[in-house]
């Protein structure tokens, strides 16, 4: 058997779903077999994977012994004249095996291959070719001086900045992400050394080849897509953890010098100095902009009062002595009532910033109307002095674009396109249709030119997204080859385009995590706006606020409703929280939950078809903002005693 392909799985069903179809694709021509070690997986992975690939051996394992003992528990049963590791969050190209495996061959003193990686956005990974961390190798490397001179030979070693991405190299250390070994090396050197758990043990097995006398070769000739991150998480603490950890492994078991030692101690120190930095980067870093933003309206209230007292009282203040304190309290509440309505949350949104800016006026006005007289000042002050704030803290948003927020439309409510075959395409407008809703799709793009059916062809891509201004591209790779797709996702990755990948005959779609407003798997798993905690939040206020106000002006409407009695119930029940004003009009079983609704989207629960009602309760929950419960009751407003 020329291949074996060994694949470690943890919580990425949807990523090796796509990276199995593509590692069959490209075995087609050769013989080979393939396991997946799975490492106690709480998403089902196995259930989902085992009716879909009966080729592919699966093996489960009942804990997470980490990745290099998984590996190696597969080694002895590999028939394979080569090994590869590889991760699940990668994507093969059609001729990567057969290419990896015959420039492999040509060289007689190859221990390993690696290969070319790019990330999610067209990217590349520079750890695809690296040196071994010896002591200053890996002094510059904490020390900052690696990122300052990305290119130096000298400063960027570990990285190897200085050799060139396209060209072929014998380098130090290969990635284990996409690792092609010699069967009969690794048993020689008896696998990954299992005293590393997630990262360093691809350092360890590439240091140890090179010592028995064989070269690791980095060949550009092949370049695969790694959604870097995906397959072992993103929490900066454990990140941070792990690597050094893996580092300080490595430095204690290769290098027993002096200058080893001394490295190992500051080691130590750069993991406690860097996971300290960690922690207190993620206490301060989301208080950022709220103090930003709380002394930007305080700013804006003192330039109110200063222009109101000139202007209209002839320099006289207003000799309410609360007043000097008031202003920073008011500037407060102005943050905290924005915060509440998520303007602090990962991914905003400009409508969101705007509707979260919106509520804190009207809870900075709210609040202060009910002052007692002897402490109000000015209502004009607060109401223009909030509307400057407003204006200046969505101007720093525009200038300073941070990136917890998103300026341009969410690229998941943009226009999509589609890069696929006319019979490819039918399969993934269908999921598309099915599990998205709120896709805006535009049009399909043709592999090849000449097709006029198409919006243009694959080569145009980056023409055709200035033009058209789509945000998002689905590449079907069925009859459309990842071959192809890859120098175009090169070409695009400055452009700010989410690519999405669907291989034909698979059930997801999958995309980096970055840009992505929710995780990187699009289908069948996506995420509904109705669950974010800030939108539940408003949820409730506003049923709250209607119920109060129906209250109190009762007389009013019950001349009004079609129902009397059935309104004057419904207020009750919302504000117990039994109900809820506008909501689902069917079941809903599988859409997060929320209280019965008085009404739906369609108006009445009821009064259109189940189909209509079932794909409407979708799209709610999909893009619901509390802004549209508002427009409900207004536009229903009769209804809501029913």
């Amino acid at each position: 058997m020329q291949l074996s392909i060994v694949i470690v799985n943890y919580n990425v069903r949807y990523f090796l779903e796509q990276c199995l179809h593509t590692v069959l694709r490209a075995s087609a021509t050769l013989e080979t077999e393939c396991v997946v070690v799975d490492n106690a997986s709480s998403d089902d992975s196995m259930a989902y994977l085992k009716p879909l690939f009966p080729t592919v051996r699966f093996i489960e394992n009942s804990t997470n012994p980490g990745f290099a003992r998984a590996n190696n528990q597969v080694l002895p049963l590999c028939r394979g004249e080569y090994v590869l590791f590889l991760n699940p969050d990668t994507l093969l190209p059609e001729h990567a095996l057969r290419d990896c495996l015959a420039y492999i061959r040509q060289q007689p003193d190859a221990g390993a291959l690696g290969v070319r990686m790019i990330d999610g956005h067209g990217r590349f990974l520079p750890e695809s070719k690296r040196a071994f961390p010896a002591p200053l190798v890996s002094l510059y490397k904490l020390s900052g001086l690696a990122a300052l001179f990305p290119r130096s030979g000298i400063f960027n070693r570990y990285a190897l900045g200085n050799l060139n991405e396209h060209a072929n190299h014998r380098v130090d250390v290969l990635a284990g992400a996409c690792m092609l070994v010699k069967r009969d090396l690794l048993l020689q050197l008896h696998g990954f050394d299992e005293r590393f758990f997630l990262y360093g043990e691809d350092i360890d097995l590439s240091f140890r080849i090179r010592k028995a006398g064989y070269q690791n070769l980095y060949f550009a000739g092949v370049t695969i897509v790694h959604f870097k991150g995906e397959s072992s998480g993103n929490n900066s603490l454990r990140h941070v953890k792990y690597f050094y950890e893996a580092m300080l492994v490595f430095v204690r078991i290769h290098y027993q010098t002096l200058a080893g030692k001394s490295l190992t101690v500051f080691l130590q120190l750069a993991i406690g100095l860097r996971a300290a930095l960690a922690a207190i980067n993620r206490l301060i870093r989301p208080l950022v902009w709220p103090l930003a933003d709380g002394m930007l309206v305080w700013l804006s209230l003192q330039l109110t009062r200063f222009f109101w007292i000139q202007q209209f009282r002839n320099g006289k203040d207003f000799g309410v002595a609360f007043l000097d304190y008031a202003l920073p309290v008011f500037s407060l509440l102005f943050v905290g009532a924005a915060a509440f309505a998520g303007m602090y949350d990962l991914r905003t949104r400009l409508s969101q910033m705007f509707s979260s800016l919106v509520f804190a006026i009207l809870s900075v006005l709210s609040v202060y109307s009910l002052l007692p007289e002897t402490l109000r000042f000015s209502r004009g002050v607060m109401l223009w002095g909030s509307l400057l704030a407003t204006l200046l803290v969505l101007l720093t948003r525009r200038i300073f674009r941070h990136p917890g927020a998103e300026w341009l439309p969410d690229v998941s409510a943009g226009l999509t396109v589609v890069v696929a075959s006319e019979r490819d395409y039918d399969q993934a407008h269908l999921l598309l249709e099915k599990e998205t809703l709120d896709q805006q799709l535009l049009g399909r793009i043709s592999p090849e030119p000449g097709d006029t059916g198409a919006l243009g062809c694959l080569a145009d891509l980056p023409l055709l997204a200035e033009k058209l201004r789509f945000r998002r591209v689905v590449f079907c790779v069925g009859d459309l080859t990842l071959q192809q797709v890859l120098p175009i996702l090169t070409l695009c990755r400055k452009q700010p385009l989410r690519f999405l990948f669907h291989v034909s005959g698979s059930r997801s779609m999958v995309g980096s995590q970055a840009m992505a407003p929710g995780n990187g798997i699009i289908i069948p798993e996506f995420s509904y706006a109705i669950e974010q905690p800030h939108q539940q939040r408003m949820k409730r206020v506003t049923d709250l606020f209607f119920s109060f106000v129906f209250f109190l002006t009762l007389p009013l409407h019950l001349l009004l409703q079609i129902h009397p009695v059935g309104f004057l119930k419904n207020i009750f029940q919302v504000l117990l929280g039994y109900r809820t004003w506008v909501g689902y009009a069917s079941a809903a079983d599988q859409l997060p939950h929320i209280r019965p609704a008085v009404l739906a989207s369609t108006g009445i629960p009821g009064s259109v078809s189940p189909l209509v009602e079932q794909k409407a309760d979708r799209m709610y929950a999909r893009n619901y903002d509390w802004w549209g419960d508002i427009r409900i009751l207004f536009r229903y407003y009769r209804q809501l005693g029913n």
